[in-house]
């Protein structure tokens, strides 16, 4: 039972809501607070725009950049 409710809490942390990214000249850009819930770098060449892992496009790098 405990493995069906950690999948769910997984499912739900994955799902991407409409405040998680807005359209910029058709592209879908997302928001700081969807990768961090994200959990890691997505590894995008170049770094996402609002990307807050350090350094930007290391795919699986958890290291939040510090302002």
């Amino acid at each position: 039972m405990f493995k069906e409710e950690e999948n769910k809490e997984r499912e739900n942390q994955n799902k991407i809501l409409p405040s998680d990214y807005y359209l910029d000249n058709g592209r879908v850009v997302f928001t700081e607070e969807y990768h961090i819930r994200r959990g890691s770098c997505c590894g995008s060449h170049g770094g996402c725009r609002h990307c807050p892992y350090h350094p930007r496009g290391l795919k699986g790098n958890t290291t939040l950049y510090e302002n």
